[in-house]
């Protein structure tokens, strides 16, 4: 099975890849249990890409 790596991202960045505003992206975060997220985060790890995308599937940019 191949591993997937992410390139870290703003929340906006994935807001726009999404499709979403980024206030409707943030109420999706909040639904996604696994993410550790804090309100300070500017940028978002590979880790919590990574999560994102497994939870809310491949954007299709």
């Amino acid at each position: 099975m191949e591993t997937k790596t992410h390139k870290p991202s703003t929340r906006n960045q994935l807001a726009k890849r999404y499709g979403v505003s980024p206030e409707t992206f943030k109420k999706w975060l909040v639904k996604i249990p696994d993410l550790l997220l804090d309100t300070r985060d500017r940028v978002l790890t590979p880790k919590q890409v990574g999560i994102i995308i497994e939870h809310l599937g491949e954007p299709s940019d």
